[in-house]
């Protein structure tokens, strides 16, 4: 009996106890449990029980990143009575942000028809996680193709491609040469040839069609067409301009064509300068297309084709070979000036006998073959000697020039600009003082330029 009334009174005692701590136990208000990511934790943390604000009187400890997803505990301790009593908070640092996928390429992508899309690639960023695109799944539904990702917290983003099975672009058609061709009254007109491709059905050039004709026997500009179609209908046409035009008679203007071979070099800016400095215009025959040659294009001088290697047992071996070094000094100058030069110089002129050396009557075939492709070859009637025994005589450079000069003739004067004609430049002022003193106009070779050649010796 005794011992069930010891019982009943601890009892007693330890409810009182726990209804007292109850009423006197703090309770705690916090106005973020969840934060988003990078925004400024403010926790706002009240501390109360029935009787007063508690606040003031608790220690709080926290160390919450908000630049770091996961779940930060606060620890309360708060002193009241002869109670010191400790609580913890859980929040969370949570990202609700989506990944940004962009799609490389284009959206909606063209596919030729009956072709297959080629993936042109995407990116996948994370505020968070930064770069996921290894975590970029692609799923596709019948022209579509879903690209799907989620970042470390499960925030998902799709985003769309479509694909279109349809070919809207047109095939490019271009020719080989010039779109304008100038030939002699008489000539032969030999289609230099053309290119079509598709960027579906490939080469088409065996479908390209061709209209228009050519009288080389009447004076006139006529034109060729061409076009073609690739298999979806689109169309690509262009035009060849072909000029017939009578041969200017060669003598008896007394005009002076300073030209210069077998350049550019160093020493073309020494030409240059002095070219500007007495306000006249030369005409260049490039092996080679630099900064000099682009130069002397953007001052107003003429820029002709002499030979890419200027190797005789090459160049004069076949007419293959001599075209093929002919397109390639094309092609270069053109790299650097943004056209292909209609104006030639034989290496050694068309006189020369050297390529009797190689091949028998190369030199017949090849000044009437670049005539029928559109080119214009000049030789020379006054030689400044600078390519042979007078190369360092500045003197005698000089009067090779000005003795050959005449008012009754057209004065195609034939110096050198390349490595090791240093004389030639020495004398260039002086040739050019002596023709302004003597009434001699100077000009560069155009199309309308009297043609001096020579006679062929092989």
């Amino acid at each position: 009996m005794k011992k069930l009334k010891f019982l009943l009174i601890l009892l007693i005692i330890i409810t009182t106890f726990l209804l007292i701590y109850s009423i006197l136990s703090p309770n705690i208000i916090i106005n973020q449990r969840k934060i988003n990511l990078g925004d400024e934790f403010n926790p706002d943390i009240e501390i109360y029980n029935l009787f007063e604000d508690l606040t003031d009187n608790a220690i709080i400890t926290e160390n919450v990143d908000t630049k770091k997803v996961g779940i930060y505990e606060i620890k309360c301790q708060i002193k009241y009575l002869f109670f010191r009593i400790n609580r913890s908070i859980v929040v969370e640092v949570i990202d609700k942000e989506k990944p940004v996928i962009t799609l490389e390429g284009n959206n909606p992508s063209l596919v030729c028809p009956n072709g297959i899309y080629k993936e042109e690639g995407y990116t996948a960023i994370d505020n968070y996680d930064k770069n996921i695109t290894d975590k970029v799944s692609t799923t596709k539904i019948d022209n579509n193709i879903f690209y799907s990702v989620k970042d470390s917290s499960g925030n998902e983003t799709i985003v769309k491609r479509e694909i279109k099975f349809v070919d809207e672009e047109k095939p490019i058609l271009t020719l080989n040469g010039t779109n304008n061709i100038t030939l002699y009254l008489g000539s032969k007109y030999v289609e230099p040839g053309y290119r079509a491709i598709d960027n579906c059905d490939g080469d088409i050039t065996n479908k390209v069609i061709i209209t228009g004709n050519v009288d080389t026997n009447r004076i006139g500009t006529y034109k060729i067409n061409y076009e073609v179609s690739d298999s979806s209908g689109n169309k690509a046409t262009t035009i060849r301009n072909i000029i017939i035009k009578k041969k200017t008679i060669s003598y008896g203007n007394g005009i002076i064509y300073l030209t210069f071979d077998d350049g550019p070099s160093y020493l073309t800016s020494k030409v240059l300068d002095i070219l500007n400095e007495e306000k006249i215009k030369a005409t260049f025959f490039v092996t080679n297309a630099d900064i000099y040659t682009k130069r002397a294009y953007e001052e107003g001088h003429t820029i002709g084709l002499h030979s890419y290697t200027h190797d005789y047992s090459y160049i004069y071996a076949n007419s293959k070979n001599y075209f093929d070094d002919l397109n390639k000094i094309s092609n270069k100058v053109h790299d650097v000036i943004g056209i292909y030069p209609r104006i030639i110089r034989f290496p050694g002129g068309s006189s020369n006998t050297v390529s009797r050396n190689y091949a028998d009557k190369i030199m017949t075939f090849l000044t009437e073959e670049v005539v029928n492709r559109g080119y214009t070859y000049f030789d020379w009637n006054v030689d400044a000697n600078d390519a042979g025994s007078d190369i360092n005589n500045s003197i005698n450079i000089y009067y090779n020039v000005v003795n050959n000069l005449s008012h009754n003739k057209t004065n195609v004067v034939l110096m050198h600009d390349s490595m090791g004609h240093i004389a030639t430049v020495n004398a260039l002022k002086d040739i050019i003082r002596y023709g302004k003193e003597n009434g001699y106009t100077f000009k560069a070779i155009t199309n309308d330029t009297p043609v001096i050649r020579h006679s062929v010796n092989n």
